[in-house]
């Protein structure tokens, strides 16, 4: 058996949101192991494993120093998982390329995370925290840099990407891996729209992992999480990584099924809590 203390950002709304990591509970707790949940640093108990679980796109150091105390960490090397820092394909007006155009916030999850702090923050009567800009919808796309309007590309709260798409005959593809320590799925999703979202998918089938996106999981520091990414002209391309991604608030059979699997991914790490 092992203590699991499980911390999540002190303002993260975790009990009403669908994080993904509170439907591997039961499965953990089945297991004999006991999960705790604290929001914040404060006060936080004696366990075994601590499970990084902050929904922000840079880590605040109170959290990173906190953390070290314990002998086993999940996600303890995640940082900043920015566009910034996570994308390869950054471009900026007056660079030699001539290809499509993709702008994206540079906070995780169209900055709605830090959106969401914001509003707790100001709940409570504390400091807003830093935040970029939210962009509601998806990521506009233009045919080339010079088609993106200049109020975008001088935005520092934003970043242009090239757009390199996997296409299918029916649209587009996007690849999404989930895993936990060496426990993992990985799957092939086929939409209609540029930029696959779970409600556009006509189809989904399992797919291999490149070993170039395996390399970019250990080179970010990543335990528990999903990365998407696609393959473009016979490369692999990672879009976006999320150390807390969520799911159905309602779990079908198939999907408890694999998320009873995923559970196991955390014996890697209670094991080694001696």
């Amino acid at each position: 058996m092992a203590h699991i203390v499980v911390v999540a950002h002190e303002h993260d709304l975790f009990a009403s949101r669908p994080f993904m990591v509170k439907g591997l509970f039961p499965f953990w707790e089945r297991a004999g192991h006991v999960v705790h949940v604290r929001h914040g640093v404060a006060d936080l108990p004696e366990a075994d494993v601590a499970f990084f679980h902050a929904d922000a796109t840079r880590v605040p150091p109170s959290y990173r120093e906190a953390l070290a105390r314990y002998p086993v960490v999940v996600n303890g090397r995640t940082g900043d998982i920015s566009k910034r820092v996570v994308s390869r394909n950054l471009v900026r007006p007056g660079d030699d390329y001539r290809g499509p155009v993709i702008v994206k916030t540079d906070m995780n999850s169209g900055g709605l995370p830090e959106l969401l702090h914001n509003r707790e923050a100001r709940r409570k009567g504390e400091t807003d925290e830093p935040a970029g800009r939210f962009m509601t919808g998806r990521y506009p796309i233009f045919a080339s840099l010079r088609h993106v309007p200049a109020a975008l590309a001088a935005d520092p709260a934003l970043v242009l990407e090239k757009f390199l798409p996997e296409r299918d005959p029916r649209g587009f593809v996007t690849r999404c891996w989930i895993f936990l320590g060496a426990v993992e799925r990985c799957n092939r999703m086929v939409g209609k729209e540029p930029v696959v979202k779970g409600a556009d998918v006509i189809e989904r089938v399992p797919c291999e992992v490149p070993d170039a996106i395996r390399a970019r999981r250990e080179e970010l520091g990543f335990d528990y999480g999903k990365f998407d990414f696609v393959i473009h002209d016979g490369e692999p391309v990672l879009l976006d990584v999320n150390r807390t991604p969520t799911t159905v608030a309602t779990l079908s059979a198939a999907i408890e099924a694999g998320m009873a699997t995923l559970a196991k991914g955390m014996e890697g790490f209670t094991d080694r809590r001696a």
